[in-house]
């Protein structure tokens, strides 16, 4: 007799074990880690089924048995991670209490971070030269490019030149050898030489984040990006609709 042919309990033979454990495989729709670890969870539920039946069960129970066995088993992976009972595979919704535990934000905030990282800028601005420190130190102080500049008693451009080579020093040795990643953040202190940046456009119109479109553009090959003030269009496009209303109306006269 092969070993397959050996009968487990109610007439059911290890390959006919086999043959529902496969099916059951098939029969799972949510397709959630390796084949071989779902085959071994169906293997097993089906097999349990069957020894704890006192009477022979049919085919298609076990075979149910055995992909629910797999469903129940993906379920538990996505409670232990924090999803609900009723999510899905790919759902990004954890569970309301599994966040409050895990995530320190939510019940006490952690002073590591920012111990670590003031550590770390402190250690890192001090192996720059004192040119270029007094500049960082500087521009803390009083806030705008130029005052600095004033400050230290240099020109606004020699000034904005020490402030760039500073920060790519402190990216660089931030790092620790890896490529710094590239920043395209704008100083919002740095102004037109001599100048502060302006609060207001050339109309009147406050630089507020609601009343400010930024425009990206390509100049000369090179990226290029302006701000335009929002209520300057607007009486734009209301002054040109105006007019487009009235040549209207006088062609119809």
């Amino acid at each position: 007799m092969k070993p397959i042919d050996v009968e487990a309990k109610h007439g059911f033979t290890l390959e006919d074990l086999e043959k529902m454990t496969r099916a059951a495989v098939v029969a799972d729709r949510l397709l959630v880690g390796d084949v071989r670890y779902r085959h071994s969870i169906a293997y097993s539920a089906i097999a349990e089924a069957l020894f704890a039946s006192d009477e022979p069960p049919e085919r298609g129970h076990l075979i149910r048995v055995g992909w629910q066995a797999i469903a129940l088993d993906v379920r538990w992976s996505l409670r232990h991670a924090g999803y609900p009972d009723d999510g899905q595979p790919g759902d990004d919704k954890l569970r309301p209490r599994f966040v409050q535990y895990w995530e320190d934000h939510k019940v006490a905030p952690s002073h590591e971070p920012k111990i670590v990282e003031g550590l770390a800028a402190h250690q890192v601005v001090e192996t720059l030269t004192p040119v270029y420190r007094d500049a960082l130190v500087a521009l803390a102080v009083h806030g705008t490019y130029q005052d600095a500049a004033e400050a230290l008693g240099i020109s606004y451009v020699a000034f904005k030149a020490r402030i760039t080579t500073a920060r790519k020093q402190i990216l660089a040795r931030w790092f620790e050898g890896e490529t710094p990643r590239r920043t395209f953040h704008t100083d919002r202190r740095v102004g037109v030489a001599g100048k502060e940046l302006a609060t207001h456009c050339s109309n009147g119109h406050e630089w507020t984040p609601e009343n400010t479109r930024i425009r990206r553009r390509t100049l000369r090959g090179k990226p290029h990006k302006s701000r335009a003030c929002r209520a300057c269009e607007r009486d734009r496009d209301a002054a040109r609709w105006k007019a487009t209303r009235e040549a209207r109306e006088g062609q119809a006269a």
